[in-house]
């Protein structure tokens, strides 16, 4: 009786092996793949010499492009489509294409059937700004689609990578900011309820910021609204309106401030002569207000081109990655809508 051994199979390399082939990192490696600069002749030889000995191959030829999806809530926000240009730029240059969808329409069957192996195959998604506890990011992980969220409402527990803006920080040197110039009263509208990461984190830094300055946070300057301008209308003119108003308010948004300035407008009142007004994001509309913003600026174009690297890293690594979060320093940009207070 004969008796025959099933062949072996060998399984196929991943970009970790060619890094250790290469005495390289698997970042170096990344970069050879892409065409990306900054690497030496020498070692990008030494990575080339690894790929043909381990025959490897990345997921997709040159003529089927990878497929990267970017799950967003709603199109209605500057900040939005300002990242979503951000993604694109950072896929373009890495080689691989973009989707768009809504959250409610990224559904187990939908990305099931874009990972099949027929057509443009989905090989990874993007989260823009997903609540704690998503069913995105669990399902994600459930089936296996290597997964990012950029700007989440907190980091904790999150369970896949992340990048997000430094929003304490940056609220602190907003509010810092008036408080230089003078300002004493000043009130905020953010978000604790509507965005409870960084609404809360934004309302810590202006309570900081007073205490360090030896300032009460005053309840009747406190407002929580829903980053849009409505709120910042509604929201700017309850505070406008109180019998000792503020000579100054930092907003959550920028959408907000322009709110804010809309209902100082509505009330007689001059920018920054009578009230000065700081928001954040320094979305495109923030330079063309009359005056222009003060605001803080999120590195968004950063921000989306880490997040599509920390993504392309592991679709190449050919596995999910640990839940590292990034945080991306944000910048006070100085314009003409604060000024010292009469």
């Amino acid at each position: 009786m004969s008796s025959r051994t099933a062949p072996l199979t060998t399984p196929r390399p991943k970009i970790a092996d060619v890094a250790a082939a290469a005495g390289v990192s698997v970042p170096t490696v990344s970069k050879v793949l892409n065409g990306r600069s900054h690497v030496s002749e020498s070692t990008r030889a030494r990575v080339q010499q690894a790929l043909e000995e381990l025959d490897y191959t990345k997921r997709n030829s040159p003529s089927e492009p990878g497929l990267l999806q970017l799950v967003v809530n709603n199109f209605d926000s500057p900040w939005v489509l300002e990242t979503m240009e951000g993604v694109e730029a950072a896929a373009t240059r890495l080689g691989y294409t973009v989707a768009y969808t809504r959250a409610v329409n990224a559904t187990a069957e939908n990305w099931q059937k874009l990972r099949e192996p027929s057509g443009n195959r989905l090989d990874g998604v993007m989260l823009l700004a997903p609540r704690q506890g998503s069913p995105l990011v669990e399902l994600a992980r459930t089936l296996n689609i290597p997964a990012v969220a950029i700007d989440p409402e907190g980091s904790q527990g999150l369970q896949i990578p992340s990048v997000s803006p430094a929003s304490f920080s940056g609220a602190l040197r907003a509010v810092s900011h008036l408080l230089e110039l003078g300002h004493e009263r000043i009130g905020i509208i953010t978000g604790r309820v509507h965005s409870p990461g960084h609404g809360r984190a934004r309302y810590a830094a202006y309570a900081a910021a007073l205490h360090e300055a030896g300032l009460p946070v005053l309840p009747e300057f406190v407002r929580d609204g829903d980053f849009s301008i409505e709120s910042g209308l509604r929201l700017g003119g309850e505070l406008l309106d109180l019998p000792e108003r503020p000579t100054a308010i930092f907003t959550g948004s920028d959408l907000q401030a322009l709110g804010v300035m809309n209902a100082a407008g509505q009330r007689s009142l001059k920018i920054p002569g009578d009230l000065s007004i700081v928001g954040f994001d320094d979305i495109a509309q923030a330079a063309l207000t009359s005056p222009p913003l003060t605001t803080v600026r999120q590195p968004l174009a950063q921000l989306a081109s880490m997040a599509v690297g920390m993504l392309t890293e592991q679709i190449e690594q050919q596995g999910l990655a640990t839940s590292a979060a990034l945080e991306v320093a944000t910048e006070l940009v100085v314009r003409g809508s604060t000024a010292p207070p009469k």
